[in-house]
């Protein structure tokens, strides 16, 4: 009979339910439970509960928890001094005793302690008391042990028998009763602590112990029984698991004795409870567990890992007790820890070597958390010193060092029996690394050498490249650039450019940070300076390919420069060095002026950010080795290096100033970002001066152009940047400068070149940008400016005069008054509509995002604004749908879906506007026809059904009329509208609307959905367990000008609808700013380049886009990629010789020849240049290509017309490819595929056992020739086939037709 569990609190001597007398109906609780229970103990438990309460109520007693506990305790002496006692009825008052005795007083417990134990001595030792009620037992004893503790705390004598009495369960042969009795000795020794109580308890757990310990070796059974004492000893051990952590000082060191023997007996079952009971002690706060015993006990675990028999639960758990046991005796003893990491190591390097994915993934953890926690620094310290005392490594007399040992398992890690897991090698190499900081080339030299000769491994052979490249970016990081380039040179000087280690350069570059920058002015420069001499000297000897290579080596060596300005260590020592050499290459070489523009900005940028913010390092993004270079920069740091900038920006300025006016180019601004940068930090008289100059020139250059009369391009183009140098000088001006510069651009705004112009207004966007004081003087002038200069406004200026308009806007809506607002909006509005069809994608999305804008600035409530403004703005906007000119109205329409798509508070009154979007319908014109439908595509995607239902009708007969015309190709697009009607509003209520000529339509349309919910239907089901455990939620649909307005549906495929349906909007209630800008979407790209990966790459995409500086998983790309038609022979890399030079060589004739059958060749001509229909001789072609036929070129023999038999090599042989229309759906194309191969085994088993020659020669030989729609001509089929045999492929005329094999694959080799 199972035992009745009920919920109760830990027994523990401060909780107050224990000794809570509340009123609480313990009979309701139990009939509450078990009242509907169909087992037979329960019924039993009810009937009795309920008799007890039915006694109660007749004699007028209060039902207390002490009056269930007094009549459980006489109703329990009256049964079992029967005959024969109910076991059904003393289980069931045992567990009403159970309930009530924790609800009764102390001092009644107490009172009544005699009385009460001995009737549960006599009840459990009844035998025909069943499992549930000896737990409900051993829960009373366990209780009444804690009480009696509380009132007797120094008296042992009055408890000790009873504490014996539950000490002889802990052996019980019962499950559950054993275990129940080892969780009441656990709450027993819980609350003994602190008395004098606990150390004659733990005493009595250990005599118990080593009793059965001594009967288990000293005695011999019979046979057929178990050796006595030795399941005591296991279920003893079982206890430890919760009370070990318990019991006394002495009691607990001496159990731990009791262990070693045991773990020498390598009994699995025995070692797994011990290692199960040392975890659990492990885990506990236990200080006064002797370090010795422990240590000694991990070590015998740890030696236990070379027996093969060890299980994969045992080998894992093993790892990570090795893991908290070493952790736990380090906190306890370090010396005593330290000296025995070597052995715990090479345990955990044998688990490592398994063939278990756990018990590894296990040993690398264990690996790390070890490396972590034990190895500190004066244990790093102390084998630096003996190192360096030693001095010559090869004259050593003193043995290796503790470090040293660990160091050397955990280079035996990167041996050739842990290829499986290199990729969990590395990390745990890396955490080495990452722990021995600088002291790593002491101790590292042969991992770092092993590391490197793994580079050399072709990508085949290794497919762990990217984490060998992270575990030799965390060895950079830790030595530090300087020692790791001096054990990992990048070979410069060797005359065989192959020779090179190029392949440190991406790992230099991204690992590196905290470097000195004077290591790079006196080694990189002076390797720089070395390779151009070799470059030069290479060039005067005419090998320009091996000079050129040479170059790039230089632009690889100053491509370190930006890694080396990433929070350098001594920027204020070493950047007055460093200067001169970098103005001396912004002058004279253009190709390297981009990164160091970059390096300088990351300067000043990281100076400036450190001083502004603070040093924040509790950012969890920021890594190990940037937290300890941001840790230097302390203020004062901070401050010497932003001096040392500032007192350099004067000439730095002035060599980017020269260098930007006389560049051809700039790339990606870097020149004007870096000027600004510079110019942030400069004192102001420099900035001043630098930009009055550069305004001069301005003038005079101006003066010419107007003198002139017109301007050349080279005059157009100096005053363009003109322009740009002094808007990036913007950072370091004043107010007045500023006004300067604005009073220099009013008359360009009005130039009549487009250049100046754009750069005009350009200048004009940043100033406002960036200025919002000025607008704020100047906001009359600035708006009658930009109304004046509407009319002369250049189209390629557009787009940074809505930039202008934008950002007056955005000022005006936050300061100006209502009406004057809305003023302000009605002078603008048209230019912004017009703006929407803009052929510029920016000039297009910049008009979208200040309607957007203004209709925030309407609607937002929390800013002022009201809901009346916004459908008044709207208003506004569907006033163009009364324009003149179709460019005005399809404008208007655009600005209407925009709106309506952004905020969904304006759809009903968009909707009231449908009645003249289908009399716009009617108008035979392109682009409103265009913009009506993509205003459509909106409403229905995001109006709700009922409001569509009124207009449906109306909407289908307008659409309709298009769908039969051919000039607009607009049938897709309407094709579109419709599905999305039928998925919002039903196929049943378009059907009722739709005419009965387009039913066909409406059929096609059905049977699309219902493929398509099938298969998605059946992809989901197939995705269910995987994706099982993931949430999903809808996507943020952002707006897409091209998907809405598009002229085809060819990019409104499938789900398009869905785009709109689950789109997050701003409603005028709430007031929330969604995202302005709008972003392209990424499914179509990634759809496009799904088609291009391999299945195993395709999951990447979802998160991280493909590492293209991984070799390995872009060659791999590049194979699996269907679309790739050139199939290389060879995966090697193309031979060079060492002056660079290419070297091809002469390959034999392809497979593919063309066939020598001469019917062959004219019907091939014909097919390929006649035939009318193209796509079945596309399809035809495609087919004959699909298939690799190895036709026997490498057996041809040049001297006689038969084959050659090559040493080691197979016999001379052909494959024939099979047709691929095998594999096709259709019945009728693998019929006409199995017949023309029957017909080539036919003829094989008609020519069998005559020669090749013989057969040539007859005349009797003549293919059948059967043209038939959907299938080829034998003739053709067998072309390639005749070839190989007309050049004696059939082995000379020995061999015969049997020898020619037929496989069922296309690619199927010998």
């Amino acid at each position: 009979m199972e035992a009745i569990e009920m919920e109760e609190p830990p027994l523990t001597p401060t909780s107050t339910a224990a000794f809570d007398d509340s009123d609480a109906d313990i009979c309701a609780s139990i009939l509450t439970r078990f009242g509907n229970s169909t087992r037979e103990d329960h019924q039993h438990l009810c009937a009795v509960i309920g008799g007890m309460a039915q006694g109660f109520k007749d004699q007028s007693l209060p039902s207390s928890p002490v009056a269930y506990f007094g009549a459980a305790c006489s109703s329990l002496d009256r049964i079992l001094s029967e005959p024969e006692p109910s076991c059904h009825m003393i289980d069931a008052l045992l567990t009403i005793l159970s309930m009530a005795v924790r609800r009764v007083s102390p001092a009644i417990l107490v009172k009544k302690s005699d009385l009460v134990n001995g009737i549960l001595v006599r009840a459990l030792h009844c035998s025909s008391l069943t499992v549930a009620g000896a737990v409900s037992g051993l829960k009373c004893i366990a209780h009444l042990l804690i009480v009696g503790s509380r009132v007797n705390h120094n008296n042992w004598s009055d408890i000790s028998q009873f504490y014996g009495f539950l000490l002889s369960f802990a052996t019980d042969s019962r499950t559950k009763v054993k275990r129940q009795s080892h969780l009441r000795l656990h709450d027993v020794l819980q609350s003994f602590q602190g008395t004098s109580l606990h150390s004659p308890a733990s005493q009595g757990i250990t005599d118990s112990f080593k009793r059965f310990i001594l009967l288990a070796g000293g005695t011999k059974p019979a046979a057929s029984e178990g050796p006595t004492g030795s399941r005591e000893v296991l279920y003893l051990l079982d206890a430890f698991k919760e009370c070990l952590a318990l019991m006394s000082t002495k009691n607990k060191n001496e159990i731990l004795e009791l262990f070693k023997p045991l773990l020498g007996l390598q009994n699995p079952v025995v070692t797994r409870r011990i290692t199960d009971g040392l975890y659990r002690l492990c885990l506990e706060d236990c200080p006064d567990v002797s370090p010795q015993i422990l240590l000694d006990l991990v070590c015998s675990v740890s030696l236990s890992v070379s027996n093969n028999k060890t299980s994969v639960d045992d080998m894992t758990f093993t790892a990570r007790l090795l893991n908290i046991g070493m952790t736990k005796v380090y906190s306890l003893n370090r010396q005593m820890c330290v000296i025995k990491l070597p052995t715990v190591f090479s345990a955990l390097r044998d688990i490592l070597g398994s063939e278990h994915e756990e018990a590894i993934h296990a040993a690398a953890n264990a690996f790390k958390s070890l490396i972590h926690a034990c190895i500190d620094e004066s244990l790093i310290k102390q084998g630096v010193d003996q190192i360096v005392t030693n001095g010559n490594m090869d004259e050593r007399k003193s043995g290796p060092t503790v470090i040293e040992k660990v160091c050397a398992n955990i280079e035996s890690l990167l041996g050739y029996h842990y290829t499986p897991v290199l990729d969990l090698a590395f990390q745990v190499v890396s955490a080495m690394f990452d722990k021995l900081g600088v002291y790593s080339f002491y101790f590292m030299r042969g991992t770092l050498k092993s590391l490197a000769e793994m580079e050399k491994l072709p990508d085949e052979d290794f497919p762990f490249r990217k984490e060998l490249h992270e575990c030799l970016g965390t060895a950079l990081v830790a030595m530090g650039p300087e020692t790791f380039r001096g054990f990992l040179p990048l070979n410069l000087e060797a005359e065989d450019l192959g020779e090179v280690n190029v392949w440190l350069f991406p790992i230099l570059k991204q690992y590196t940070i905290g470097a000195r920058l004077s290591f790079f002015t006196e080694s990189i420069l002076g390797m720089i300076k070395v390779i151009r001499n070799k470059s030069r000297q290479l060039e005067s000897q005419g090998r320009i390919i091996s000079s050129r290579s040479t170059d790039a080596l230089v632009y690889s060596l100053w491509s370190l420069l930006p890694s080396f300005c990433n929070f350098p260590s001594d920027t204020a020592e070493s950047f007055n060095d460093l200067k001169q050499p970098l103005c001396n290459a912004l002058r004279d070489e253009p190709d390297i002026r981009g990164i160091i523009c970059l390096s300088l900005q990351t300067l000043v940028q990281q100076n400036k950010k450190i001083a502004e913010e603070g040093n924040d390092l509790s950012d969890s993004e920021v890594g190990t080795a940037k937290q300890r270079a941001m840790a230097n920069y302390t203020p004062q740091v901070r401050a010497d290096n932003l001096s040392v900038l500032k007192s350099s920006a004067r000439e730095i300025l002035t060599v980017l100033s020269g260098v930007f006016l006389n560049s051809t180019k700039d790339d990606g601004g870097c020149l004007q970002s870096t000027i600004g940068e510079f110019a942030s930090i400069s004192d102001k008289a420099i900035v001043s001066r630098l930009f009055l100059s550069n305004m001069h020139k301005l003038l005079r250059v101006t003066k010419e152009a107007r003198a002139a009369g017109s301007s050349s391009d080279s005059t157009s183009r100096q005053r363009a940047l003109l322009f740009d140098l002094a808007v990036s000088f913007l950072p370091g001006l004043n107010g007045e400068e500023v006004d300067v510069l604005f009073n220099a651009i009013k008359p360009a705004l009005q130039d009549d070149e487009g250049l100046i112009q754009k750069k005009a207004y350009k200048v004009l966007s940043i100033i406002l940008g960036d200025f919002d004081g000025f607008i704020s003087s100047k906001l009359e002038d600035l708006l009658r400016l930009m109304v004046e200069l509407l009319p002369s406004c250049h189209f390629s200026a557009r787009r940074h005069r809505l930039d202008c308009l934008y950002v007056l806007i955005v000022h005006v809506s936050k300061s100006e008054r209502e009406q004057r607002w809305h003023d302000i909006i009605s002078s603008f509005l048209t230019e912004i509509i017009l703006g929407l069809k803009e052929a510029n994608k920016k000039t297009r999305n910049k008009a979208y995002d200040i309607l957007v804008q203004i209709g925030h600035a309407c609607g937002d409530e929390e800013k002022g604004g009201k809901k009346e403004n916004l459908y008044q703005f709207f208003n506004m906007v569907a006033g163009g749908l009364a324009g003149e000119t179709p460019v005005i109205i399809s404008a208007a329409m655009r600005g209407l879906a925009r709106l309506a798509y952004e905020f969904s508070d304006l759809v009903s009154s968009a909707t009231n506007l449908l009645p003249s979007t289908f009399l716009l319908l009617q108008r035979k014109n392109r682009e409103i026809i265009k913009a009506n439908l993509g205003l459509l595509k909106v409403l229905v995607a995001k109006s709700q059904a009922e409001g569509l239902q009124l207009h449906l009708k109306s909407m289908v007969e307008a659409l309709l009329k298009w769908q039969d015309d051919t000039k607009t190709h607009f049938k897709a697009k309407i094709k579109l509208l419709l599905e999305m009607l039928v998925k919002k509003c039903g196929l049943d209520a378009v059907k009722a609307v739709m005419p009965q000529e387009h039913m066909k339509l409406l059929t096609n349309i059905r049977k699309i959905k219902e493929r398509k919910d099938k298969k998605q239907q059946t992809s989901r089901s197939e995705e269910a367990k995987s994706h099982a455990s993931k949430a999903t939620t809808a996507r943020l649909s952002r707006w897409n000008h091209s998907k809405v307005f598009s002229d085809f549906g060819d990019e409104e495929t499938d789900d398009s609808n869905s785009d709109y349906m689950d789109t997050q909007t701003v409603t005028g209630r709430r007031g929330k700013a969604s995202h302005l800008k709008s972003k392209a979407s990424s499914s179509r790209a990634k759809s496009r380049t799904n088609k291009n990966l391999p299945d195993h790459l395709l999951d990447q995409l979802e998160d991280e886009p493909l590492d293209l500086l991984d070799r390995r998983r872009t060659r791999s790309a590049l194979r699996s990629s269907e679309n790739l038609k050139r199939k290389m022979e060879s995966d090697e890399g193309p031979e060079i010789d060492p002056d660079g030079r290419l070297i091809i060589h002469e390959e034999s004739n392809s497979y593919n020849e063309k066939s020598s059958h001469p019917d062959s060749d004219a019907r091939s001509e014909a097919g390929s240049h006649l035939s009318v229909n193209t796509k079945k001789i596309q399809k035809r072609r495609k087919t004959s290509e699909s298939g690799w036929a190895a036709t026997g070129n490498e057996y041809a023999s040049k001297k006689a017309g038969g084959d050659l038999k090559k040493k080691d090599k197979l016999e001379p042989y052909a494959y024939w490819p099979l047709d691929r229309k095998m594999m096709s759906r259709r019945p009728e194309h693998r019929a006409a595929a199995r017949k023309g191969i029957s017909s080539v085994v036919r003829m094989t088993k008609k020519l069998e056992g005559k020669s090749a020659s013989s057969i040539l020669t007859s005349k009797g030989l003549k293919f059948k020739r059967v043209q038939k729609k959907g299938s080829f001509r034998l003739s053709h089929k067998l072309a390639g086939f005749e070839s190989w045999w007309s050049r004696g492929g059939g082995g000379g005329g020995n061999a015969s037709c049997s020898t020619v094999e037929y496989v069922g694959t296309a690619n199927a080799k010998a």
